[in-house]
């Protein structure tokens, strides 16, 4: 499976160079049989054309990524922009689209010469859409998410909300993006990114940013689990979730609506991604979601855990008949203990509000769990 996604994702990556092979090698073709012979006046004037245009429009597209390159205010923005490889090799064929055009009127070569410089000038042309996305991905992914994370936590720290709010957003849309492309990877690191800044914000009492940074983790691990990641993903995003309900419930001197919202949705998050991930077969997903549950659970939340743990075996009993659903119940159990009352019925309703299409399941759950 990690090898498909591997595969997936340098699909992905390349295959807009791919069909720009494609098409140089289409119009290759058509003009070869098309056109076989052009007259010598005419193919003087379309190299001469050729190789200055082309020419303009290297340099053209260095300047604009010098440009860029700067704009991150980054030292080793040249290496990760000007010098990757597939700006060099940009480069490259761009000089042998220059110098082609030029090799046949210096040795008079028509013929096919003409043809195969038109193809290379379409292959050209067409190749600055890839390369201008590759550029577009290593500003977001390989240094706006490390910009974004500086100046999230120096707002956090001296108290800008309204910036810290907005760099946050651009971080879930990076995220977003991430899991269209198949970037495990970056998805990885923007869970670290927002896992620290979740905790520095409960630290610094801002419980508004907490609460958008959890909505931010939500959203992307959902989106994650749709997609099918698994363990490298994934479980930074569940582990962030708990340890920003970790810190927030350490943080006792100072409560608030806020803050009591940011342990809802934290539970809820890790709810749906459990729910997602059973509907997913996503096993080892769902264990981290229990374990998480039931630690939130025994930091003080015992209750509203309660009642996600008791949705994520109703999730994994109508999604996962193969799966251990006793794993669920043991953690169940373990919060029991901490509770007194009845509070099934109210576990009942809410988890059926929340999810109808686990009605069923959950009585099924629920005839399971007794019988333990």
């Amino acid at each position: 499976m990690l090898k498909k996604r591997e595969m997936r994702y340098k699909w992905e990556k390349y295959n807009w160079w791919t069909y720009c092979v494609i098409i140089a090698i289409a119009v290759f073709l058509i003009l070869y049989y098309c056109y076989p012979d052009t007259e010598q006046d005419n193919a003087r004037y379309i190299l001469n054309a050729i190789s200055q245009g082309l020419a303009a429009i290297l340099a053209l597209v260095f300047t604009i990524t010098l440009v860029v390159a700067q704009m991150t205010r980054r030292y080793t923005a040249m290496d990760k922009i000007i010098f990757r490889p597939e700006t060099i090799l940009l480069m490259i064929i761009f000089g042998i689209g220059v110098v082609t055009p030029l090799l046949v009127l210096k040795r008079g070569f028509w013929g096919q010469s003409v043809n195969f410089s038109i193809a290379v000038a379409v292959f050209c042309v067409f190749s600055l859409l890839p390369f201008l996305k590759g550029v577009n991905g290593v500003l977001k992914y390989d240094i706006g998410i490390v910009n974004l994370d500086e100046e999230i936590m120096e707002a956090i720290e001296l108290g800008y909300k309204p910036r810290a709010l907005n760099k946050i957003r651009e971080l879930n849309e990076i995220g977003e993006s991430a899991v269209r492309e198949s970037r495990e990877d970056v998805i990885s690191f923007i869970s670290r990114v927002l896992s620290r800044i979740g905790m520095k914000s409960a630290e610094k009492k801002l419980w508004y940013v907490t609460l958008q940074v959890v909505y931010a983790l939500k959203n992307i691990g959902l989106k994650s689990v749709e997609k099918g990641f698994k363990y490298n993903s994934t479980r930074g995003i569940v582990d962030g979730l708990r340890f920003i309900a970790s810190k927030t419930l350490k943080e006792i001197e100072v409560s608030g609506d806020f803050k009591d919202a940011v342990i809802v949705e934290v539970l809820k998050g890790l709810s749906d991604i459990g729910v997602k991930a059973a509907e997913k077969g996503l096993e080892d997903i769902i264990k981290d979601v229990a374990e998480h549950l039931t630690y939130v659970g025994r930091e003080g939340e015992n209750k509203k855990a309660l009642i996600w743990l008791w949705c994520l075996g109703a999730a994994v009993t109508k999604y996962m008949s193969g799966y251990d659903v006793d794993n669920v119940i043991r953690n169940i159990k373990e919060l029991e203990e901490t509770i007194s009352g009845d509070w099934l019925p109210l576990t009942e309703r809410l988890c059926k509000e929340q999810y109808p299409d686990l009605k069923d399941a959950f009585e099924e759950f629920k005839s399971r769990y007794k019988t333990e």
